[in-house]
């Protein structure tokens, strides 16, 4: 887009039929929202949510539906929306309403080329917050000013003298007069106040914010920065960051990080001996996180390196000791993976070791991302875009795994209870996870070998107590498809296995 249709925008009249269509959009959406969140709790209701203002958006510009940009945005809003179905996830609700600003700003004409989009997103939403209190600031004074509007605006201010008089003589008569009090009783005000519930209001607020840019889509004006001397852009004939010290700085890495990687191949791949005293799962704890950050601070120097036009680009021996190094350092992320497995084999699965392997498979995504960037000449802004989408579809693909019935088969199934390991079960740490360990829970009680039979008591009353959580009534908009398929696991399994005797 270019500057002069941004300046068109910014100035365009805000009292216009399109105006009038988003704000009568933007009240069924608050009905809407009032319907699904008041005194309920937020699970399918997010993701009927997503979809209305899609529904929305498609509806105020009858023009761009067919367009196969818009019918790609389109689905990827939609399927934006199915983890809001699968469970309660507020996390990934942000990242729904994204999918939706994207179709918004796509149809609207905003939507630049791929790479541009972590700009165009970030201008949407610095302004978004404030457009619903701007927008009717502006709509109101511009109101002011046409002709309908202003008759509109001079009727109602003839008003407010007789409605407040009438009032202050109501309340008068009524202190003076019986009967009148008790007419006035008669009228249920108290089921009218209830509209104005303070948490009803703030829904009403909330959303209808969160909705109006949507319909209305404007991107901050953007004014460059002039170009800053640095790492990123030094002088051609800069000693510090110049090319003979990035050569250096890239054979002395790559000497370094051999000697790891020599390391990593000798005991993690190798099967070399580790010295007296050292299990492989502490090898793992003791160096999996410090890899990550150091894959990461390789990637920053790397962007800072080849950047375009430096001194990297040019030379062929900079860039062969650059692929070296990301090689290098995709095996370090890779062997710290590994280190995790080890751990995870010793001390179980937990919420935070699942984290951590997502986070190291990123990092190893993003490298690779370097690594095309440099070759295919892409630019940095297209890293970021790279890098952000396959955020995205990470969180979106994680959304959708049910991670407390992972964790706890798995635990279930290497534990020491089963007879796989010497580690038993954190039933405590079971009961945190939620509801969603109980099918677990239901082999561990049938199936379990040897563990103290007070424990596995204790386990199968909190079973019971879980499914009592799950089978308590709900309404529609608190329902998801996780909570369900465990209803439908109950029904037939209703009561939890007594546990047999244990072997100590």
């Amino acid at each position: 887009m270019t500057d002069a249709t941004e300046s068109i925008l910014a100035t365009e009249p805000i009292w216009s039929r399109r105006t009038a269509a988003a704000g009568a959009t933007l009240a069924v959406l608050v009905v809407l929202a009032d319907i699904l969140f008041f005194s309920h709790e937020p699970c399918i209701s997010l993701a009927i949510f997503v979809l209305a203002p899609v529904a929305g958006v498609l509806a105020l510009r009858p023009a761009k539906r067919r367009a196969p940009r818009t019918l790609l945005l389109t689905a990827v809003a939609v399927l934006a929306a199915l983890p809001l179905a699968e469970s309660q996830n507020l996390l990934w609700f942000p990242m729904a309403v994204g999918a939706v600003s994207l179709l918004a700003l796509g149809v609207a004409g905003l939507l630049p080329r791929y790479e541009d989009w972590p700009g165009a997103l970030t201008r949407f939403n610095v302004l978004a917050p404030f457009r619903l209190l701007g927008d009717g600031l502006s709509l109101i004074g511009e109101a002011g000013r046409q002709k309908a509007g202003h008759r509109a605006l001079r009727g109602a201010l003839v008003w407010v003298v007789p409605v407040v008089c009438t009032g202050v003589f109501l309340a008068l008569f009524a202190a003076a007069n019986p009967v009148i009090e008790q007419a006035l009783r008669a009228i249920r005000l108290d089921e009218l106040l209830k509209l104005l519930d303070p948490l009803r209001v703030c829904i009403w607020g909330f959303f209808a914010a969160l909705s109006w840019p949507l319909l209305s889509p404007r991107l901050l004006a953007w004014i460059p920065a002039p170009p800053v001397q640095g790492p990123m852009q030094p002088r051609p004939e800069s000693l510090i960051f110049g090319a003979a010290a990035i050569r250096n700085s890239l054979v002395v890495f790559n000497a370094l990080f051999a000697v790891q990687t020599v390391s990593d191949l000798m005991y993690l791949w190798g099967g070399v001996r580790l010295p007296d005293g050292l299990s492989y799962a502490d090898y793992a704890h003791h160096a999996a996180y410090p890899l990550i950050v150091t894959a990461v601070l390789a990637g920053a120097f790397v962007l800072a390196a080849m950047r375009q036009g430096g001194p990297g680009e040019s030379s062929p021996l900079i860039r062969g000791l650059v692929y070296l190094w990301i090689g290098q350092n995709v095996w370090l992320v890779i062997s710290a993976i590994l280190r995790l497995k080890f751990y995870v084999e010793t001390y179980m699965l937990s919420e935070l070791r699942i984290a951590a392997g997502i986070w190291m498979a990123l990092v190893a995504v993003g490298l690779l991302l370097i690594l095309a960037r440099i070759i295919f000449a892409r630019s940095n802004k297209w890293l970021v875009a790279a890098n952000l989408t396959s955020l995205s579809l990470t969180l979106f693909a994680v959304s959708l795994i049910d991670f407390p019935s992972t964790i706890s088969w798995f635990n279930v199934l290497h534990s020491a209870e089963m007879g796989q390991s010497e580690q038993p079960v954190d039933f405590y740490y079971l009961g945190d996870l939620g509801p969603g360990v109980i099918p677990a829970v239901d082999y561990l009680l049938a199936h379990q070998t040897r563990g103290e039979s007070g424990k596995l008591k204790d386990l199968e009353i909190m079973r019971e107590n879980m499914a009592l959580m799950v089978e308590r009534a709900e309404d529609w908009q608190s329902w998801t498809w996780r909570q369900q398929r465990l209803r439908f696991y109950l029904l037939e399994h209703p009561y939890a296995v007594a546990p047999r005797d244990a072997t100590h």
